[in-house]
This record gives C-alpha cells, structure tokens and sequence, in this order.
C-alpha cells in the first residue's frame, strides 16, 4: 500500500489546499539548498539530491522520481521535476530522457551548461559569452565576492528571483524546445509555479 501523501505536508497546512513539488537533482548538494527558499503552508518542496553513489545521470533521476512516485499516494495536482544540466550531454541522451520524461508525466526543468547560470541570473543581466561553467562560477564569485556551491548563501539570492525568472525568459528564444539549445535554463518554469502557486497569482517578473 502506498504511503499516504500527508506524512510529507505539515500538520498544520490544509492537506487538500497544499501541494507537494518533488524534485529530482542531478547536484548533490547546490540545488537542494536552494530550493530551501521556498518554505509556504501550502507548499512541500521535497528534493530528491544525487546520493554518495553519484549516480546523476538524467536515467537516474527519472528512477528515483519513478520510485518515489510508487512509494506515495501522489495527488493529481501535486509535481514532479527533473532539474539537470545540458552540459557535456548528447542530443541522443536528452531526446530520450525528455520522452521519457513525458510519458511518465515528469516536468523538466533544465539548464545550458549548469545551475550556476540560474544562480548568476539572479545577480546580472550579463553571462560569460563563451557559457562555460567554470566561468559562470567564476562571475558569481566576483559579484559575491566568494561562491562555495558546497554551502550557499540564500540571502544572496532571494531578493533577486524575480529578476532571475525574467532574465531567464529573455534567454528563452524557443519557449517550445524541450531544454536550452543555447545559453539558458528553464529552471524559470519550477520557480515561477512555485511563486504562483503560493502567492495565487503571476509574479512580478
């Protein structure tokens, strides 16, 4: 038998009126953080992060959501996200994993080259032309003046996630393409559903 969905909602919200966002991440340690921002009665974000086993590629992580899907009585409105990095990833392996993803009702949300571009949106308008990770990395660190993706600083972040969905939609030239074929994340669309969701509106971006 399933394990009842309201063992992971607060016992003080209105388990009708809430709403779980499962998150499966490719990081182990970065993305789990940050999704912390976002703490709301009607709202449980629970992630699920790349163990010590690093098994991150996106077939796992559309494992673990599978099997979090069976362990729990999922509700009809409740979400599940697959939020992993282009990166060095070939058009094959993404194909595959977004029709999975698909078939299996799995919401992506996806980022070209790395997370750290996400974070970086929160903070400037302006990206490394070449968009390698190393020098988005190296960007947040002169703007931050230190960036260690091990133990973040959401303080850093949370005033400017509005500024980060709309910077992130401008990048998005192609709202219809499954992942950012260039220089983008679509890390904007779990974001700005969470900001809905709880504020009952759209956001400010």
């Amino acid at each position: 038998m399933a394990i009842s969905r309201t063992n992971l909602i607060d016992r003080k919200a209105n388990v009708r009126d809430s709403r779980l966002y499962i998150i499966a991440t490719e990081g182990e340690v970065t993305e789990k953080q940050y999704f912390e921002m976002f703490k709301h009665p009607r709202v449980k974000v629970h992630v699920l992060p790349t163990q010590a086993d690093h098994k991150s590629a996106p077939a796992h992580l559309i494992s673990r959501l599978s099997d979090f899907k069976e362990t729990y009585d999922i509700a009809k409105n409740d979400q599940l996200w697959l939020v992993f990095d282009v990166d060095h990833r070939k058009q094959k392996e993404l194909d595959t994993v977004c029709r999975l993803a698909t078939q299996k009702r799995f919401q992506l949300s996806i980022s070209n080259p790395c997370f750290e571009l996400w974070l970086l949106l929160h903070k400037a308008d302006a990206i490394p032309s070449a968009g390698k990770c190393g020098e988005i990395e190296a960007q947040l660190r002169a703007l931050m003046g230190q960036y260690n993706k091990t133990n973040i600083d959401l303080s850093q972040f949370e005033p400017g996630i509005n500024d980060a969905i709309r910077r992130a939609k401008q990048l998005d030239t192609n709202r219809q393409s499954r992942w950012p074929a260039d220089t983008g994340t679509h890390l904007y669309k779990l974001v700005e559903s969470l900001i809905q969701f709880t504020s009952g509106g759209k956001t400010s971006a």
